[in-house]
């Protein structure tokens, strides 16, 4: 099984960053369209896109744990293509600065190219408009 890793410094405090992470309205703001996250385990929350050629549109996501304002892990799922994979999101705060790593694993050797995209939306998601959105709240 192989993963994606990133990590991204923003200049915020991590209560900051850690608000984009955990509230519906926030992640929207930035990652994808999100309905029902609650923070608490096994709690199932949804990420919903517009479908395409090779994606069904929506990933399925339970939370697995969390550690207030340090930790968010949640399974992700999806039936095309098919994706049963957890995400984990780490923060770190530094003189002011807070220090996000995202690892998403679990993806097949078969799954190469799922990988490949999901990386350049994640990306583009943290290093571009996370970042935006937290400099310019």
């Amino acid at each position: 099984m192989s993963s994606i890793r990133l990590e991204k410094t923003y200049p915020v405090p991590k209560d900051a960053v850690w608000a984009y992470l955990i509230k519906d309205e926030l992640l929207t703001s930035w990652c994808m369209p999100t309905k029902g996250f609650v923070l608490e385990k096994g709690q199932g929350f949804v990420f919903n896109i517009p479908p395409n050629i090779f994606f069904s549109g929506t990933f399925h996501n339970t939370v697995i744990d969390f550690e207030d304002g340090a930790l968010l892990s949640y399974k992700c799922t999806a039936t095309k293509p098919k994706l049963d994979t957890i995400v984990k999101w780490t923060l770190i705060e530094k003189n002011s600065t807070t220090q996000l790593a995202l690892e998403h694993s679990g993806f097949k050797s078969t799954q190469w190219l799922t990988k490949i995209m999901l990386k350049s939306g994640w990306k583009k998601m943290m290093y571009s408009h996370l970042y935006e959105t937290l400099v310019k709240s």
